[in-house]
């Protein structure tokens, strides 16, 4: 996913927080945002339902010794230490994998279909255990069976559906032992519908509260990477794209563009016009900008007061001097009027542009660095145009010039 779809995701994210919340957030970058959370919420807990449930199964074939075989006990272990084996397997599988968002779902489904095996294993094979035992000892087995279901309550309830038919699994043949079978326990059968009764609208509380929580955690997420006037990305996130884009172009041996701008005499329009309307000159701004640069991971970011950024991945000089004109045109022919003393009488803009193709000698500070040293050119020689720092030919070199010079 490129960095502009991330905040996209986030921002989607944001936009759709008033939602059921007995369902998951709605449109597709929400639904993926949480599709991930649940499966990896689900297999970071993975190996203790697994664990839980080996150990119940063990507690049983203990309680039924007795009256159990060597042989049916021995086959009853085996089969929940196979299960819980694949189990563990498969968690540590996808913790030792990057898991692409394409393959969540079929990654959810492994991990809903082994726990609804175990319920299979648990319902069935429990019953063959106990079917001619004391009334004791099949109440105790029913003890034993909700527990096993309980240790899969933390992961699969938020899931609903999943638990609903873990429960079904696991309860359908005790519940016709109890009802039909030789020694008919109707009270027993009683516990057993109330257990799951009582876990299904547990799970579906649970939901809700797990839904919430996510929702919550989204919106902090977002507000950690969003300016909340302009609705771009804030310094914090600019810098961390900034970091990765220079690395994969460091990789593909490309270039890296970064146009940084501010709004001329900015302090007079809002001696002018007043802070509120400053306000609002800087959201007209961002909006506008937005709408020239929307190619998939291009960034544009606000860093201080009136200054904003826009990062252009893999673009040569000519690439982003061209988008640079295209932004200050742009901000020009919305004719905002400028305060009365303002050398031009609507708001414009001054962009310093640098381009630099990374490499041992150059790091992204240098990036900064050229355009912002452009910038500065730019508004010393009249404001309301577009500089040009190095062009990539010239990168190492000045890079190192301007650690040099700069800092």
């Amino acid at each position: 996913m490129t960095p502009t779809a991330k905040i996209l995701t986030h921002k989607a994210l944001a936009d759709s927080l008033v939602v059921d919340s007995a369902g998951p957030p709605e449109g597709d970058a929400s639904r993926a945002g949480y599709l991930r959370r649940e499966v990896v919420d689900l297999f970071r807990r993975g190996m203790s339902p697994a664990l839980l449930s080996l150990l119940c199964a063990c507690g049983l074939a203990g309680l039924l010794s007795p009256r159990l075989s060597a042989t049916a006990a021995a086959a009853w272990v085996l089969a929940h230490l196979l299960i819980a084996g694949g189990r563990l397997l498969l968690v540590v599988r996808f913790k030792r994998q990057r898991v692409g968002d394409e393959l969540l779902v079929r990654w959810r489904g492994y991990y809903t279909n082994a726990a609804l095996v175990t319920g299979l294993v648990w319902g069935i094979g429990s019953v063959l255990l106990v079917a001619r035992a004391p009334q004791v000892q099949q109440v105790l087995a029913w003890v034993v069976l909700g527990a096993a279901i309980l240790v899969e309550f933390p992961a699969l309830a938020r899931l609903e559906r999943a638990f609903l038919w873990l429960l079904s699994a696991a309860l359908v043949a005790p519940l016709a032992l109890a009802l039909l079978g030789p020694a008919p326990l109707p009270a027993a059968a009683g516990a057993l519908l109330l257990l799951a009764c009582a876990s299904g609208l547990a799970g579906l509380d649970l939901r809700r509260t797990y839904i919430d929580g996510l929702q919550m955690q989204m919106e902090f997420a977002r507000l950690a990477r969003f300016d909340q006037l302009t609705g771009l990305a804030n310094r914090r996130y600019f810098d961390e794209t900034l970091g990765g884009e220079w690395q994969r172009a460091l990789r593909l041996n490309g270039e890296v563009a970064l146009l940084i701008f501010d709004v001329d005499e900015f302090k007079r329009y809002n001696d002018h016009f007043g802070h509120p309307e400053g306000d609002a000159c800087l959201r007209r701004l961002a909006a506008a900008v937005r709408q020239v640069v929307h190619r998939p991971g291009d960034l544009v970011a606000r860093i201080g007061g009136e200054e904003f950024a826009v990062l252009l991945p893999l673009t040569n000089m000519s690439g982003a001097t061209a988008v640079a004109e295209m932004v200050r045109l742009t901000v020009e022919r919305m004719k905002m009027a400028h305060a009365p003393e303002a050398i031009h009488p609507v708001v414009t803009i001054s962009v310093g542009v640098a381009s630099l193709r990374p490499d041992a000698g150059c790091l992204s500070d240098d990036l900064i660095k050229a355009a912002d040293a452009a910038l500065y050119e730019a508004k010393h020689a009249g404001r309301n145009r577009v500089m040009s720092g190095p062009t990539d030919e010239e990168a190492s070199p000045a890079a190192r010039r301007l650690r040099e010079a700069l800092g």
